[in-house]
């Protein structure tokens, strides 16, 4: 065992101490950490194992190890190999699934650091002993979704009887009944701003005009933030204020969050009091159903600076909305503003419209880029600027292919070595043919990494040439002569990084990003002919690698 190596080399073993709980396992006898540390510090007593750090993640679940910053950084210590041993009390402290746990233990074993769980006792460094460990922490795998089934059947019940399974909701406080369910008091100062937001809504205001009036008046949510038009519309639409009990609205929150919309949604009355009439609550999920005051959102529309515009103020992006004045003689005309999306989502509080007539900002925009792209010496600056761009795809390149055909020939000398052994020693068959499958599932994946680089050589195999880059320019100038408004678009998304508007000035600021994987989107053969929106609707957003900056 590699504790007992430790101690024929006549140093003390290092043991490392993991200890997690989660939130609701807080609460419980036997789970706490100071209980899990104790047992943990009298076992190496009794050993004589020196503790060199206890690491400990505290109301922390174990069912997503990134979000466990003690196990990380234990995880880093072990590649630096500050200790010989990690210690735990069950499996289940180490990883709430069988693939986490593995994982864990197999880096572990590559620093040539054992694992011992304190409850299981069995010594990842024999073949018996990783076979008990696998099949444990796979029977822990599945008594934990035994649980989880169990614990969902309870809380759907509980929540069918009435009783209140939530977290805290503004106007509420949790508490237990008598028979220690969930319910809910009311608290009576957040019921008062609950009051002001459903009158509001029936005086016939809007998501963010209300969010702006609570803002002012210094009104938080629950969690202290800014009230949003989004806070608000969750608050007008949620049964709960009307002494209901909605539940399984969701499903996998933990990945799908809001998307995770259930089919098996019910609604039943709640053991909790209303803050809201239940007349009043019809009245207001009327209103909304008949017209929203929420801002629509045009993200694939016509307005073409839609989000490269920045609010002069806080520099969030703008977006655009219709205005309908009535002039001097009666008529009505509608004028598009970009204003602070900000603003339009919280109100006031938080930021201003800082509007501008969509019109003015969107001529200026087009009259200064075509000048920008009409400049004599542009192309001949972007084509040695881009072939120095080309270069240094080329040497990524040649470096990461180099790379992959060191880790491949890595993999095929394990490979044979391994084979070697089991032709000299079969019984050890067992043990090692996962460690070939394994190799051959590397291998695999590093012959589709070399095919995907050798497509992206193909696509880049030439510098773009000057022919291209004036061909591109032609198509460019065709664009902003006809100004199409999706034809615009796409080539402001592809160009342009930004925009920012300064107020005071009166000026736009335009900020370019251009570089190879720009080109590569509008570059197109030389027998190849396609019409300027088709060309043109075809372009994408795309991450860009060494960008020029240009301010214009």
């Amino acid at each position: 065992m590699l504790q007992n190596q430790a101690k024929e080399a006549g140093t003390p073993t290092r043991v490392a101490l993991y200890c997690r709980v989660s939130t609701t396992e807080q609460e419980l006898e036997g789970h706490s950490l100071d209980a899990q540390e104790a047992v943990m510090q009298k076992y190496c007593v009794e050993k004589s194992y020196t503790v060199q750090e206890v690491y400990v993640d505290a109301g922390i679940s174990g069912k997503e190890m990134t979000k466990r910053h003690a196990l990380q950084r234990l995880l880093h210590d072990a590649e630096e190999q500050q200790f010989d041993l990690v210690l735990v009390w069950k499996i289940s402290r180490m990883g709430r699934n069988l693939k986490d746990v593995l994982e864990i233990v197999e880096r572990l074993g590559k620093q040539q650091i054992g694992f011992l769980s304190l409850s299981e006792q069995f010594d990842t460094s024999t073949p018996s002993g990783r076979f008990m460990f696998q099949q444990m922490a796979s029977f822990n795998e599945y008594e934990r979704n035994i649980i989880a089934e169990n614990v969902k059947l309870t809380m759907t019940k509980l929540a069918q009887d009435g009783h209140w399974t939530g977290n805290q909701v503004l106007g509420y406080t949790n508490a237990r009944s008598t028979d220690g369910k969930g319910t809910l008091t009311i608290h009576e100062a957040e019921a008062a701003i609950i009051r002001m937001i459903f009158q509001q809504a029936l005086e016939g205001k809007g998501y963010r005009s209300i969010a702006n009036q609570m803002n002012q008046q210094g009104y938080r949510t629950k969690k202290g933030n800014s009230f949003s038009a989004v806070a608000i519309k969750d608050i007008l639409r949620n049964p709960v204020y009307q002494g209901k009990i909605r539940y399984n609205r969701y499903e996998n929150w933990a990945n799908a969050r809001r998307k995770g919309l259930s089919d098996d949604v019910f609604l039943v009355q709640g053991k909790h009091p209303a803050i809201i009439s239940e007349a009043d609550w019809k009245q207001v999920a009327a209103l909304l159903g008949l017209q929203s005051k929420q801002p629509a959102w045009n993200r694939q529309g016509s307005n073409v600076l839609t989000g490269l515009l920045r609010c002069p103020q806080c520099g969030a992006p703008m977006a655009a909305s219709n205005v309908t004045n009535t002039l001097r003689d009666g008529t009505k005309k509608r004028i598009r503003y970009y204003s602070c999306s900000q603003f339009r989502n919280k109100g006031a509080r938080v930021c201003s419209a800082n509007s501008i007539r969509a019109d003015v900002a969107e001529k200026r925009v087009r009259e200064r880029f075509a000048a920008y792209i009409s400049q004599p010496r542009l192309l001949q600056q972007l084509s040695e600027r881009l072939g120095s761009q080309h270069s240094i795809y080329l040497e990524n390149w040649q470096r990461q292919e180099e790379q992959l055909e060191v880790k491949q020939a890595d993999l095929e000398r394990q490979y044979e070595q391994i084979t070697t052994i089991l032709i000299e020693t079969p019984e050890l068959a067992d043990d090692l043919s996962p460690r070939l499958r394994q190799i051959r599932q590397e291998q695999a994946s590093l012959r589709a990494q070399r095919q995907q680089l050798d497509a992206k050589r193909k696509q880049h195999h030439t510098k773009p040439s000057l022919t291209s880059l004036e061909a591109l320019f032609d198509l460019l100038h065709d664009v902003m002569k006809n100004q199409e408004k999706q034809a615009l678009k796409a080539i402001y998304q592809l160009f342009i990084a930004r925009i920012d508007w300064n107020k005071a000035e009166n000026t736009l600021h335009i900020e370019l990003n251009i570089d190879q994987a720009t080109f590569d989107h509008l570059f197109v053969q030389e027998e190849e002919v396609r019409s300027i929106p088709e060309r043109a609707s075809s372009l994408r957003l795309v991450e860009k690698a060494l960008p020029i900056h240009v301010r214009i």
